[in-house]
């Protein structure tokens, strides 16, 4: 999956580029925000702490008012129920850490063209839209290690007879968002982009649906698996708290989303569309 995908931003990123008299390049970084079943609130607009993301991206500038890019970002995310005020996910104790890297197509349409008063500020505002193939790989900190929780079926994926499979590491996010640029000179800008992104799994924090049978888990070996898929007797300080199998865990009817809010500096290369011709040619003419 991962393969056509990277060869298709390549091309477009790096190929088309080169053909082009208008395109640019930026530098990216800011900060990613989680939001999904290990934030502090079950509100919608509940995040995560903020992680530092950089990125880099290239793209053709098909009309003064539309380019497209290719863009990578790389950075981290996570939640922790031990920030949440409610004492209930407190008690639950779960929390990841996962890495993310991003490999995306992205547009930018300028809305100057039909809001002409921005102008005036000398800004622009574009609306950014696209589509991301992401890596994510959850972890939890068990007894001072780093452990990765997928290959463990915390919610009884590995187990015989349950219908489960084990959750993807790789995914699609959809980025939607707003940017502010302004030109510091005639080939250099500074952009502030805000730009929540959707995706289609409900695992970038390794939580989603209801815990699974926990003497089952152990009786199949997979002791570990166990003891991260439940971790309340750790919080009460008792033995592992064992709960009916099937009770909720997660919200299974809402997928994860994170936003990226941050800055890019911009490098235009080549003709500048709308440029006005050198003296010397216009005079030739």
């Amino acid at each position: 999956m991962a393969l056509p995908y990277l060869l298709v931003w390549y091309f477009t990123a790096f190929a088309i580029p080169l053909q082009s008299q208008s395109y640019n390049a930026r530098l990216l970084f800011g900060t990613y925000y989680y939001q999904g079943d290990l934030t502090p609130r079950t509100t919608g607009m509940s995040f995560g702490p903020g992680n530092f993301c950089w990125g880099i991206s290239t793209g053709i500038n098909i009309t003064d008012w539309m380019s497209i890019n290719g863009r990578f970002m790389s950075g981290k995310l996570d939640g922790n129920d031990a920030y949440s005020p409610d004492q209930n996910r407190k008690s639950r104790n779960l929390s990841f850490v996962s890495p993310i890297y991003e490999y995306g197509i992205y547009t930018d349409v300028l809305l100057n063209k039909l809001w002409k008063g921005l102008d005036k500020y000398k800004l622009k505002l574009f609306v950014t839209a696209g589509l991301n193939l992401i890596h994510f790989n959850p972890s939890a900190q068990y007894k001072g290690t780093w452990v990765h929780l997928q290959p463990l079926g915390t919610e009884g994926q590995t187990l015989a007879g349950s219908g489960k499979q084990k959750y993807s590491l790789y995914n699609i996010s959809r980025p939607l968002g707003l940017i502010i640029e302004f030109d510091f000179f005639k080939r250099i800008s500074l952009g502030i982009e805000v730009s929540p992104r959707k995706t289609w799994t409900d695992y970038l924090d390794d939580v989603s649906g209801t815990y699974a049978d926990y003497d089952a888990m152990v009786a199949s070996g997979n002791v570990l698996g166990a003891q991260l898929s439940n971790r309340m007797g750790e919080y009460l300080n008792s033995e592992p708290i064992k709960v009916p199998a099937g009770t909720a865990r997660g919200k299974a009817d809402k997928n994860d989303w994170y936003t990226f809010f941050g800055m890019y500096f911009k490098y235009k290369f080549g003709k500048i569309r709308n440029e006005p011709e050198p003296l010397e040619i216009r005079e030739k003419q």
